[in-house]
Formats: structure tokens, C-alpha cells, sequence
């Protein structure tokens, strides 16, 4: 497969002791030996070995002395000749490095682009590319622990476990059909198989929610009507100034989100606009989004106002959120005392912190049954949650199927369409625009 030789910086950019940067591609090696002194060219430079050496530009001015590494086709992270330099850390000299490498024929590399290419060389499949991601961006230990389970291969060979005995009963389908006089594989056979499979897979999706919440964090939104203090809240709980605080109510028209740690725990938490009766459009469009948002969160703060008590507008909001996972936070007790006793209630003051501690630990008894309780599924993204669901859906088509009296060859359709699935998911077979939006949110140099 040829593609163009790509460079990149692989460390963080900015100041520091040492940079990476890597190239990827059949040229990788030649334009390293353009940069470097006639005596090492004329060595025989061997792969994963450390040299050290001055690097040249085109015009022969010395731009660094650095350590280099080459990796030959197919033992290399991308699976194609690769050279790692590892120079000083400054921004100047190694953007002079990679302008050096790009005036040699080599291209810039694009998000993920190494990874992609790994992927595409058979060196990795869709799994262990998405937990790469993951591991870069594990925000607790459990989350990481996850991500290098996939790396390893945990959820690869699950999903292998399961195409290997689904494929068995499709095989057992295809004999049935095509050797009917010879070979008679009962239907009560293959209806038990395919019971035990989504059986598997039923276990393997009751517990998928929980390594979502731990690997990409709990959601947290908190709603109420307009100058409840649900800014301020947000600001304290991510103990910096993320969102906008005023007097004036409305002030927060769209979502504005932060991520805190509460325990060892990763949440993900919206501040929203201020709900309440409007005839003002734009405002509409602000508490629409609200809405949306609390509906699809883990778990909602519904912060009322100590001191105006419960109000028309909080009978509103009470009416129309839909979500059963509710922690009532009485704002602004420092200042009022109007509070009315609504189940499962905290009281606060997000202006002088005053019972934040307390409400941290309710968040924490709120979320645990999501997180801490029972066995933890190594599915890691919704992506593959979706297709996972997306087998067990065919899974329950064939078997219904065979309940209703259809013939074999029916039924072995929606058989084939749960491996197509499960291909997609391991990255067998793909859609190209689907492989361009996983990488498209690795780091370049990744």
C-alpha cells in the first residue's frame, strides 16, 4: 500500500528538555539521511537502534543535535518504515526540523493520521485505535485501566468470542439448507445457540453503562429558573470562572460545560439557561436546549432559590424535565430561608461554599449504583454500544424467526447482518467517513 512519507510533532508542543517527532512512510529513512553528515549516511544504520548525530537543513546549517531511531516495515507503529528524532524541546527548533523534513518531499500529517495508518496496515484494529485515544485522555484510574484493558485486546476478543459462535450457527443453517438429505441439524439446536449467544451479549449490555460512565464520565446538568446562582455553582464546583456571573436574569443563553473530579470520580457538568415561561424566541431556543440536555444526563441539580421559595416558575420546571434522577439544591441559604422539604434536599450557598462539601457527597451516593456497584463492561464508547445493540437486535430477530415458523434461509439473513456488525466494530469492514471522525479527534503527532 503506498502512501506519502508524514511528519509530525508527537510530544506536546512548547518548551521542554525533549521533542518527538515522527515520520511515517517509505521515504521516511532517505529523508532522514539528507539531514544528516556524509560518514553516518555511509553506515549501515540499523532499525531499533539509538544513534546520535547533528541533523542539517537543505542548506546545510546545523539545526540540532538530536537521537534518532529507525523502524523498518512491518515492525513499527504504523506498520510502515518509520524514524522517530528526538531533539531539544523548543518550539523554534522543532518547527525548524519538520519545515526541513516538509522542503524534503514530506508531508504534514493530520489528526490521528499514524494511528489511522496502523489501523489501516492490519497493526491494530478499531478497538485498540479508539482505546489509544482513550488512554491519552483517561481522567481517573478506573478509566485508564479500561482503556489499557482494550489495548491489550480485551474487548477485541469478546467480540471475537462471539462472531467465532455465531459464525457456528450460521454454519449449521448452511449445512441444513444445502445438505438437506444428508445432514439434519434440528431447528430446536439452533434455537438454543442463538439464545446462549444473546445471552452472552445480554450480560456483556447490562453492565455497558457503567464502563461508558467510567470512561467518558458522568453527566451532571444543572437547570432552574433564570438567577438561581446556577453559574456561580458551576464556577465553584470547577473552583474557576468558566461562566458568566451577573444579576440579571437570562444571562446564560447557551450550555456551557467544565470537568471536575468529585472522589475519583469524572463528571461531565452543563450549566444551562435559566427555565422558565417565555415568549421571547431566543430565550425558547436557550431552555429547549436546557431540556434536551437534563433529559439525557446521568443526573440533574435542580437549584431552587432559599430565598424566594418554591416558586411558579420551579412548578414549571418540575412539570416538564423529564428525568427521575433529581437532587433538589436550595440555593442562596446564607441570604434566605424560604425552603420547602421536597425528598431529597441539600442546602448551599454557592456565593460563600457553605454546604458544597455536602452536596459533593450526594452526588456521590446519587451516582454510585452507575458506577461502583456490580461487574464493569470493557465497552468504552457509544459507538460500540450502538452496534453491540445493533447485534443483539438482529440476534432477537432470528430468534423471534424461528418462533414464528420462518425457514432457515430467512433467518440466516439477519445471522449475517449481526457479523457485519460486529465486523464494524473491530473495524473488519468499514465506512470511510466513519474511520475520518474516530481519528479526526487523536492529536496530530498521534
Amino acid at each position: 500500500m503506498e502512501r506519502d512519507t508524514i511528519v509530525a510533532l508527537s510530544s506536546p508542543r512548547g518548551t521542554g528538555a525533549i521533542a518527538v517527532i515522527r515520520l511515517s512512510g517509505e521515504k521516511s529513512l532517505e529523508f532522514l539521511k539528507k539531514t544528516l553528515k556524509s560518514d553516518l549516511v555511509l553506515k549501515n544504520i540499523k532499525e531499533r537502534r539509538t544513534y546520535l548525530a547533528n541533523l542539517y537543513d537543505v542548506d546545510g546549517e546545523l539545526l540540532d543535535e538530536v537521537i534518532f531511531v529507525y523502524f523498518k516495515s512491518p515492525k513499527s507503529y504504523t506498520g510502515e518504515d518509520m524514524v522517530e528524532v528526538y531533539c531539544h524541546g523548543g518550539v523554534l527548533v522543532t518547527d525548524r526540523i519538520i519545515d526541513n523534513f516538509v522542503k524534503l518531499g514530506a508531508r504534514l500529517a493530520e489528526n490521528g493520521e499514524f494511528t489511522k495508518r496502523a489501523f489501516l496496515n492490519g497493526k491494530i484494529d478499531l478497538i485498540k485505535a479508539e482505546s489509544i485515544l482513550q488512554v491519552i485522555e483517561a481522567k481517573s484510574e478506573t478509566s485508564l485501566r479500561l482503556a489499557l484493558d482494550n489495548l491489550k485486546g480485551k474487548l477485541s476478543l469478546e467480540i471475537e468470542s462471539l462472531r467465532t459462535r455465531i459464525i457456528d450457527i450460521l454454519s449449521k443453517i448452511e449445512v441444513s439448507i444445502d445438505y438437506s438429505d444428508d445432514i439434519d441439524v434440528p431447528v430446536d439446536e439452533i434455537f438454543r445457540d442463538l439464545n446462549e449467544v444473546k445471552d452472552y451479549l445480554t450480560e456483556k449490555l447490562k453492565h455497558a453503562d457503567r464502563g461508558l460512565h467510567l470512561s467518558t464520565g458522568v453527566t451532571m446538568t444543572i437547570v432552574g429558573k433564570p438567577n438561581v446562582g446556577k453559574s456561580t455553582l458551576l464556577n465553584r464546583l470547577l473552583v474557576e470562572d468558566r461562566a458568566i456571573v451577573t444579576d440579571i436574569p437570562g444571562t446564560t443563553r447557551d450550555i456551557i460545560k467544565g470537568e471536575i473530579k468529585i472522589k475519583g470520580v469524572h463528571f461531565v457538568i452543563s450549566d444551562t439557561a435559566g427555565i422558565r415561561q417565555t415568549s421571547d424566541r431566543v430565550e425558547q431556543i436557550g431552555i429547549e436546549k436546557a431540556l434536551k440536555e437534563a433529559e439525557k444526563s446521568d443526573i440533574v441539580i435542580f437549584l431552587l432559590d432559599a430565598t424566594t421559595g418554591f416558586t411558579k416558575d420551579d412548578e414549571y420546571i418540575s412539570k416538564i424535565m423529564k428525568n427521575e434522577r433529581v437532587l433538589y439544591v436550595w440555593n442562596k441559604v446564607d441570604v434566605g430561608n424560604k425552603i420547602v422539604e421536597l425528598g431529597n434536599n441539600v442546602k448551599i450557598s454557592a456565593v460563600t461554599g457553605d454546604g458544597i462539601r455536602e452536596l459533593e457527597e450526594r452526588i456521590i451516593q446519587m451516582v454510585t449504583p452507575l458506577i461502583r456497584d456490580g461487574e464493569v463492561s470493557h465497552i468504552t464508547s457509544k459507538r460500540q454500544l450502538e452496534y453491540m445493540k445493533k447485534v443483539k437486535f438482529h440476534l432477537d430477530k432470528c430468534i423471534n424467526g424461528l418462533k414464528n415458523g420462518l425457514p432457515l434461509d430467512i433467518v440466516s439473513i439477519d445471522l449475517r447482518e449481526s457479523l457485519i456488525t460486529l465486523d464494524e466494530i473491530t473495524g473488519r469492514s468499514f465506512k470511510e467517513d466513519l474511520i475520518d471522525n474516530i481519528f479526526s479527534k487523536f492529536c496530530v503527532g498521534k
